[in-house]
């Protein structure tokens, strides 16, 4: 009813205004929030957004930095930040970039007990590196 009340039917034209707004207007629908309004604003190919993943935004804080934050938004506007830079702004490129991070985060870089042995990018990852180091120093 929302959307045949407030935009005519055609929530897609609606969608094509402005990123803050577009974001405003799906936020208005229960349960979605800013993780939501992104990743149907990047598979809906209304924007190239650098959206994360809700359910592990610091799988790449963890690749580049180690330690993510205890504040899932915090995390989250990082791991955002990192897309911006190292993904170029083309739909296409920055949907993979979603769907790998998706599937790395359920599969090996878990919240917990991530699967560190099984991880092929184990020599770039700072979050292993930091936890190598703190076992060295506790043997």
């Amino acid at each position: 009813m929302r959307v045949q009340d407030q935009y005519e039917g055609n929530l897609s034209g609606a969608l094509q205004r402005s990123l803050t707004k577009a974001r405003k207007i799906l936020k208005q629908f229960p349960n979605i929030s800013d993780p939501g309004a992104d990743r149907i604003l990047l598979f809906a190919g209304i924007a190239p957004v650098a959206a994360v993943p809700s359910n592990n935004p610091s799988v790449l804080i963890r690749l580049i930095y180690g330690r993510e934050h205890k504040n899932y938004q915090v995390n989250y506007r990082e791991a955002q930040e990192l897309i911006e830079q190292q993904i170029p702004a083309d739909l296409e490129e920055r949907q993979r970039a979603y769907l790998l991070l998706k599937r790395y985060g359920q599969e090996l870089c878990k919240r917990t007990k991530p699967k560190c042995d099984n991880c092929p990018v184990v020599v770039q990852c700072a979050y292993y590196a930091g936890s190598l180091r703190a076992s060295m120093s506790i043997e």
